[in-house]
């Protein structure tokens, strides 16, 4: 199954169908979302995410079907969004066990099982992606100026 799931995303990357996970040296933030949330919920998450250049991550194929991953993935970003990435290992990695769920993480390019140490924090919950950095900003550790500086963006962004 995972060889299938790297030919898939290998496939996805070449189309430009799906955005690469941690394509911007920066970025510290991971939104977690499934097909099995509401719809409106689902273009809520990706549009915040957008704004902030966090990459959207689901664990699998919708009904184990490319065809239909595509079409729900594009009935979800018409409006000029970017995609979202398939990596079931990103679940694992920070142990995601419902969604939505945002991770802000010190090392973005730390490769599992090496000498890096990765620090990250999670908050669960359909409330808003700035609800939870909110949270994570308040925790006042090594992770919270990444939240801080995700939630500018957002802030800059209802703004404008």
């Amino acid at each position: 199954m995972r060889n299938k799931i790297q030919h898939i995303v290998l496939l996805c990357l070449l189309t430009g169908m799906f955005t690469p996970v941690f394509a911007k040296e920066t970025q510290h933030v991971l939104v977690f979302i499934s097909f099995s949330m509401p719809k409106e919920s689902l273009k809520t998450w990706i549009r915040d995410a957008n704004i902030i250049h966090a990459p959207v991550v689901i664990r699998g194929l919708v009904n184990n079907s490319f065809k239909e991953t595509i079409a729900a993935v594009n009935a979800l970003t018409k409006e000029g969004a970017s995609g979202v990435q398939i990596d079931p290992t990103l679940f694992e990695r920070y142990e995601i066990k419902q969604v939505p769920a945002v991770a802000v993480v010190t090392s973005p390019r730390c490769v599992p099982n090496l000498s890096c140490r990765e620090d990250y924090d999670v908050q669960y919950g359909d409330a808003s992606l700035h609800y939870a950095l909110k949270q994570i900003a308040r925790q006042d550790d090594p992770l919270s100026p990444f939240a801080e500086d995700a939630l500018y963006l957002l802030k800059k962004a209802s703004h404008a």
